[in-house]
């Protein structure tokens, strides 16, 4: 199920006015130009330019070997978000003589994009094969999704889903008593919106873990020693002689992100005394936080009917892993971070204090890119695609020689730039 590709040569070819990467909005306009530079001499050619937004999914499952060999049954989903009328360009004579490929034919045009889907978006469609309401009202109110791409590949089932918008040029001419079709595709990318309400500072949520330790090294003076033999046995053994510290770590982190929001991502890390063997009641412990990483797991739902009945849906759910950069960070500090459990201690915003920002083509600490992948799609629903996020929060931290490690994750919302 392939994707539109850039596609052209000497014969026809579309140019746009946009500069390289430009994404444009349901309702924009795209201005450009069809151009032929190779020889040709026609006395009737037409030239037009249509162009088409679709939703395409396909499922692909794997049963079991059997006599008769492997069981391979493909499921695939189409929907087509418009198709505007092919728009004439020209027509008439050409006339390209040869060795004039530095003045080329060219045909500019303005084509205005759709604002929201067409009604025929809802013909031949079942409501069971789509997550969004197949009604006049609902699409009323639509816009276009964002262009998107996403596929895994499964050793049963395999999955992918596309939203794509391209443009088509076509050249028709006569020659030698025949008729000649030339075509040209060039892709172009529509962004995600994002909501209608702004989005102003970051909604928090929270997690709190207890972790806990046993070592005379929590006793003052006692930070860096070695432990005899005697105390490790002591340790290992659980004796009431060794000191017990058990404290909380809050941890805390946005409901939802937008891309290219300048204010630092924050995630904010505290640590509180919870209990203490009496030997250490009054003792203010040190807790050094090694290091926070990030990882974001985009999730994509998609749909698509049976071979033989519309009803009958068929759907996969597939993940991938992008870890931010952050734990990375960590080692060019130039002095660790230190939290302690004593009165004024106050929790420390790491992404404030790195100046994490998510940006479209990735992310950035200190104004610096530090990943090498894209930067996340935005969670949206169309007709048979569903993507969301979710986050990964990894926390290290040492208190009197011992690491600690422990892993949070929740829902992320993130939000299309403004």
């Amino acid at each position: 199920m392939p994707h539109k590709v850039s596609t052209g040569n000497a014969n026809i070819r579309i140019s746009l006015a946009s500069p390289p990467g430009w994404k444009y909005v349901g309702g924009d306009t795209v201005i450009g130009n069809v151009v032929r530079c190779s020889y040709i001499v026609a006395p009737e050619a037409t030239v037009t330019l249509a162009l088409y937004g679709r939703v395409k999914t396909k499922i692909t499952v794997r049963k079991n070997y059997s006599t008769y060999g492997s069981n391979t049954s493909h499921y695939r989903g189409r929907w087509e978000l418009f198709h505007t009328t092919r728009q004439v360009l020209f027509q008439g004579p050409i006339h390209l003589p040869e060795g004039s490929a530095s003045d080329p034919l060219t045909w500019p045009f303005a084509l205005n994009i759709p604002a929201r889907p067409s009604d025929e978006v809802l013909h031949g469609h079942s409501r069971e094969e789509s997550f969004l309401p197949l009604n006049t009202d609902n699409l009323a109110y639509s816009t276009l999704p964002g262009s998107f791409y996403s596929r895994s590949n499964g050793w049963r089932t395999s999955s992918e889903g596309f939203v794509e918008y391209y443009l088509e040029a076509e050249l028709r001419y006569g020659r030698a008593g025949s008729s000649e079709i030339e075509t040209a595709t060039l892709p172009i990318t529509i962004r995600h919106l994002p909501p209608a309400e702004t989005f102003g500072s970051y909604a928090l949520q929270s997690c709190v873990v207890e972790k806990r330790i046993k070592s005379q090294r929590l006793l003052p003076g006692m930070e860096h020693a070695q432990l005899s033999l005697k105390q490790k046995i002591q340790k290992l053994v659980g004796s009431s002689k060794v000191p017990e510290f058990v404290y909380t770590v809050e941890i805390n982190w946005p409901q939802a992100i937008q891309i290219d929001k300048p204010t630092p991502i924050p995630i904010i890390v505290g640590v509180s005394p919870s209990h203490a063997s009496p030997k250490i009641q009054d003792v203010v412990q040190k807790v050094r936080l090694n290091w926070v990483d990030m990882c974001i797991r985009p999730t994509t739902l998609v749909l698509a009917p049976g071979n033989f009945s519309r009803s009958n849906i068929h759907d996969d759910r597939h993940s991938s892993r992008h870890y931010l950069g952050l734990k990375g960070a960590f080692l060019g500090l130039q002095h660790p971070i230190v939290l302690t459990t004593g009165k004024g201690s106050q929790p420390v915003d790491i992404g404030g204090m790195l100046r994490l920002v998510m940006h479209p083509n990735g992310v950035t600490l200190g104004g610096q890119r530090v990943t090498t992948m894209m930067g996340p799609c935005p969670d949206f629903v169309t007709y048979n695609i569903r993507h969301t996020n979710q986050l990964d929060l990894e926390v290290s931290l040492t208190v009197a020689g011992e690491t600690h490690q422990f892993k949070v994750s929740s829902g992320l919302r993130i939000i299309a730039a403004p």
